[in-house]
């Protein structure tokens, strides 16, 4: 039984999430419970099987709080009675709680005799400053995932902000495909994410200003959509510094076809904790540009061979890396036939593997 808040908005945890149920589901044969606390009855935005089981609770958080403000502390009480509910009725061999959701503090108090994994997809970083209200509690907190039969991580850097005995390091995947063929390539630049303050696309936006002008044939791409007024703020940003050949281009179903086409990925991101999209690009060939940010990029970029890694949060360095890469085509290419080698890695079958062997150790 899988748990998380909804699956109607893109992200990085949705596709993933929909890779795994699939394949448990199509190439394992496992029986899968997908059980959402506040799905809205919205249709799936990735595709899953249609053996999948799923289940709503119907808890309506008021998103724009925390979860921590009263009133979604009193629907958080509804959320556990519902939940236990039909933890009992379906009774699982193993629940995975996989987002940010206020099951994850009470779900191990749950039904004691089945297994439990706790996924953790962003950098514990926020948390170890104690920025959030979370990261106040870290004590707490500790003592709670502690109860966890397994907590897992992406990357082996994440494994400092939880010293437990009861921590595994098991990265996303990327599904390859069979021949990966990449045609010939645009001076395109290519960003992707949910718009939100923690990818820093204003950081992007700044850097290309610094040499837009010396590179009229060439465009950067943003895609994704998000906080509206983040939004309208890029918006202005890119008006206000008067930059041009960007544009926001929205949410799209056809990312790996325009990942296909271009040359450049750029990330910028304040954290990451392993970004699928790097992967992806890393598929479509494309040289990787991204900061050095905590912790995700360097456990997926190898610096100077399958990409480049730049100083965190330094906007002139970031600049000069990217023009860098766009004088350099034998560069780009090097980067791109590296990455889509090493990409494979991480292919859907390896790291299925690793949680299938969890499984059946949390079951034995």
């Amino acid at each position: 039984m899988y748990l998380t808040n909804q699956f109607y908005l893109h992200g990085g945890i949705e596709k993933i999430l929909s890779d795994k149920i699939n394949y448990l589901i199509n190439s394992l044969g496992h029986e899968v419970v997908l059980c959402t606390s506040e799905h809205k009855n919205e249709n799936f935005v990735y595709p899953l099987s249609n053996k999948l089981k799923h289940i709503d609770l119907e808890i309506d958080y008021n998103r724009t709080k925390s979860y921590f403000h009263p009133k979604n502390i009193v629907k958080s009480l509804s959320h556990y009675k519902k939940l236990k509910k039909t933890i009992i009725n379906e009774q699982p061999d193993i629940i995975i709680s996989v987002n940010f959701t206020p099951e994850q503090y009470f779900l191990p108090f749950i039904a004691k005799q089945i297994p439990k994994v706790k996924e953790f997809h962003s950098s514990g970083v926020s948390q170890s400053k104690g920025k959030s209200i979370g990261g106040k509690f870290k004590s707490v907190l500790f003592q709670i995932f502690k109860r966890y039969d397994c907590v897992v991580v992406l990357n082996r850097d994440e494994v400092q902000f939880y010293p437990f005995e009861n921590v595994k390091i098991i990265p996303n995947f990327i599904k390859l495909d069979k021949e990966l063929s990449v045609i010939n390539k645009k001076k395109t630049i290519i960003a992707a994410g949910r718009i939100a303050a923690v990818k820093q696309f204003d950081h992007l936006i700044k850097a290309w200003a610094k040499i837009v002008d010396r590179f009229p044939e060439w465009e950067v791409k943003i895609f994704g959509s998000g906080d509206v007024n983040l939004v309208n703020n890029l918006k202005r940003l890119i008006l206000d510094l008067n930059v041009k050949n960007i544009r926001l281009m929205g949410s799209t179903s056809t990312l790996k076809n325009e990942m296909d086409m271009a040359s450049v990925y750029a990330m910028t991101s304040a954290t990451e904790c392993f970004p699928m999209v790097l992967l992806e690009a890393q598929a479509s060939e494309m040289a990787l540009l991204s900061y050095d940010c905590p912790y995700g990029p360097r456990n997926i970029i190898e610096d100077g061979v399958t990409g480049v890694l730049t100083t965190h949060n330094s906007i002139d360095t970031f600049a000069t890396a990217l023009e860098s890469l766009i004088l350099n085509q034998d560069k780009r290419n090097m980067l791109g036939k590296t990455a889509i080698k090493q990409v494979q890695k991480f292919e859907e079958k390896v790291v299925m593997e690793q949680w299938e062997r969890l499984f059946k150790s949390l079951i034995k």
